[in-house]
């Protein structure tokens, strides 16, 4: 259970965002000017409210970001899953800079968030396993690119597939292994699924955001294809296995 203070900081995180989208809503932003105003304050504050293990979340968000936000991004990109409003360079010209900013946005402050409201923001060392998950971001970081440059269609897989391979797989394993841990997701995963699906829904509307590809799930939203896949992928999927990785790789897996 959260205490006062922390109750009233979690509604304090959330209302910040709900008035900041309904900003962003009339007065429609670029794309990257809505993340700064959107995600990066509360995300911020919230890492400043630790005490003892800011060092452990900038370096896991930072790698995470650097090694396994853009092979998946690329990936994405060439299986034309998602796309957004881009005004800076791409990378290679195909994955928008703005999805690695708010890719790192995404691991930072949920990381951050886990750690105030559910965790113990103890200080402890890096657990010798996170060799491990740095190993396996740099071969996929590598598998990744080196196929771009040779065979760039067979980068072009299913979201849906995409997904089960580099989130599920993993998931499954390390709650598996540790199922005590994954009651200490669900906290993180729907405050952070109502944060995401707001976000998300201002920015399709605004045509910040869109999903020109093919889904298992879609369905109209505001006159715009919303795949219900991102809904159980992005929202209830990735969040969890983040904090699972997050735990099992750096933290001490309890």
């Amino acid at each position: 259970m959260l205490n006062k203070k922390k109750r009233q900081r979690l509604i304090f995180l959330f209302a910040y965002v709900v008035l900041a989208c309904v900003l962003v809503y009339f007065w429609r932003p670029v794309y990257l000017v809505s993340i700064i105003l959107v995600l990066v304050p509360p995300a911020v504050l919230n890492f400043l409210w630790l005490k003892k293990s800011r060092f452990k979340i900038l370096l896991f968000s930072g790698l995470t970001t650097l090694l396994f936000a853009p092979p998946v991004e690329m990936a994405a990109r060439l299986a034309d899953a998602w796309d957004v409003q881009s005004i800076l360079p791409r990378l290679f010209g195909i994955a928008p800079l703005e999805n690695i900013l708010f890719a790192f946005l995404n691991f930072f402050w949920v990381l951050a968030f886990y750690e105030y409201f559910v965790d113990r923001d103890l200080k402890r060392r890096i657990s010798k396993r996170f060799r491990f998950i740095i190993l396996g971001y740099i071969l996929l970081f590598l598998s990744v690119f080196s196929i771009f440059f040779i065979a760039p269609n067979l980068l072009a897989v299913n979201y849906a597939l995409l997904a089960l391979i580099i989130l599920l797989v993993p998931g499954v394993i390390m709650f598996y292994f540790n199922p005590k841990l994954l009651k200490k997701t669900w906290l993180p995963t729907v405050f952070f699924a109502l944060v995401f699906f707001i976000y998300e829904v201002v920015s399709l509307i605004i045509g910040s955001w869109w999903w020109p590809g093919e889904y298992i799930l879609p369905i109209n939203l505001a006159g715009n294809v919303f795949p219900l896949d991102d809904v159980i992928i992005w929202y209830f999927l990735s969040t969890p296995i983040l904090i699972g990785g997050y735990e099992f790789f750096v933290d001490d897996n309890k």
